[in-house]
Formats: structure tokens, C-alpha cells, sequence
């Protein structure tokens, strides 16, 4: 119980009393004290939601309404910046017979390569591994693996170009 006032406190405090563009190391500090692994350097907009757990790397930007929905982790490498309205979808259900089709609960974890950006009101769901310096386009909805330095979009998300570099 007390961890899941402390929980709340947190979030209170991060949404509320430190909402916005401002007190970038308190909120990171206060992610961090309940379970959460922010690195240095990282950003966060709030209000978000974390129900599962968040790792960083270092010098990422989390934007407003950033939301991780289910009991998974997330993994974000190193230089990554997330925009507004991006969700996260660790946890759904095995397909079940007709008499409930959402069948028993499941957790997939999610990984973000370094340098990668994944922008607007994109969804990433669980069991999905993003490369290194990927763009996730506006919109798009991830259920599959991309490969590192593409352009993916779309409904489910494609790959829409490479980058040479």
C-alpha cells in the first residue's frame, strides 16, 4: 500500500506540481525513485502515464502525453526523442473462443534503438524492437520489428525509405 502512495505521490507531483517544460531534473529524479531509469540528460513534458516500467538512455526528450499502457518495460536507447501523444502497448490478450474474445493477459516488452524518433500520436505495440536512427512517422502503428536507420509509416507501419548515410 505504501508503495502505492508513493506511486501516486510521484505522479502527482511530476503531472501536476512539475507539469510542462520545466523542472527537468526533479522530474526525472522523481521518475527514478519509484522503479523508473531515466538517464542523464532526459526529458519528460508532463503529464504522462507510466503503468509498466521506463528505461532511458541518456538525452532523451518524452513529450506530452507520452503514455506507456500495460505491466511490460520499455527500453529507449541513448538521443531519442518521442513527440506528443506517443503510446506505448506492452500488455494484450491471447485470442480467445467466442464466448470472450479477449482471452488471457499478456506482457511484451519494448525496445527503441539510440537516435531514433518517433513522432505524433504513433503506437508502438509489445514485442516490437526499433533500430538505431529510425523515424517513426506521424500516425503510424508499429507491430513488427523495424530495421535500424528506415522511415516507417502507415497503418500497420511499412518501411517508406532507407537512409544512406
Amino acid at each position: 500500500m505504501l508503495l502505492g502512495l508513493k506511486r501516486r505521490f510521484a505522479f502527482h507531483r511530476v503531472n501536476k506540481t512539475f507539469a510542462g517544460t520545466k523542472k527537468w531534473e526533479q522530474k526525472r529524479k522523481v521518475l527514478n525513485s519509484i522503479g523508473h531509469d531515466l538517464g542523464k540528460g532526459t526529458k519528460v513534458v508532463a503529464p504522462i502515464v507510466l503503468q509498466g516500467i521506463l528505461h532511458t538512455g541518456s538525452d532523451c526528450y518524452l513529450n506530452r502525453g507520452f503514455s506507456l499502457y500495460g505491466l511490460g518495460e520499455v527500453f529507449i536507447g541513448d538521443n531519442c526523442d518521442i513527440a506528443p501523444d506517443v503510446t506505448f502497448l506492452t500488455g494484450s490478450h491471447i485470442i480467445g473462443d467466442e464466448t470472450r474474445r479477449a482471452g488471457e493477459g499478456t506482457t511484451k516488452n519494448i525496445t527503441v534503438g539510440n537516435g531514433t524518433w518517433i513522432c505524433a500520436r504513433s503506437t508502438i505495440v509489445g514485442g516490437v524492437k526499433i533500430g538505431n536512427g529510425v523515424v517513426v512517422a506521424a500516425g503510424a502503428v508499429v507491430t513488427k520489428d523495424v530495421p535500424d536507420n528506415v522511415l516507417v509509416g502507415g497503418v500497420p507501419a511499412k518501411i517508406i525509405r532507407k537512409f544512406d548515410e
